[in-house]
């Protein structure tokens, strides 16, 4: 029976690495991204060259509405979640002290 995973922030870096690499074992991966479309789309092109299919989702892993739908999707298109890899994550480039208290929210909000 296949797998099924979903990769958040698999549209560069480590998660596309990482979701790759699952694709081409013969998981069916989710790949979500939420401000990358572009380099998710080539991604889900790359792979397509090598008769590998994957889903890409576009969701803010920092908003639940948008966890909810990606898992929703999930859940509707393959009927179960085996793996989860939780990639997404951001920081800020400035000095703790000016950071503002939304700048902390929000990575807070994502990387949690």
């Amino acid at each position: 029976m296949e797998k099924v995973a979903i990769v958040t922030g698999a549209s560069r870096g480590i998660g596309r690495e990482i979701a790759k690499e699952l694709a081409k074992e013969g998981i069916k991966v989710i790949a979500n991204y939420n401000k990358s479309y572009e380099k998710a789309k080539q991604l889900q092109e790359e792979l397509k060259k090598e008769n590998i299919e994957i889903d890409i989702f576009k969701a803010d892993v920092s908003k639940r509405e948008e966890v909810k739908k990606l898992v929703e999707y999930t859940l509707e298109k393959y009927k179960k979640i085996d793996i989860l890899i939780n990639n997404a994550g951001i920081s800020e480039y400035k000095l703790f002290t000016d950071e503002t208290d939304e700048d902390w929210q929000r990575v807070i909000n994502t990387n949690l």
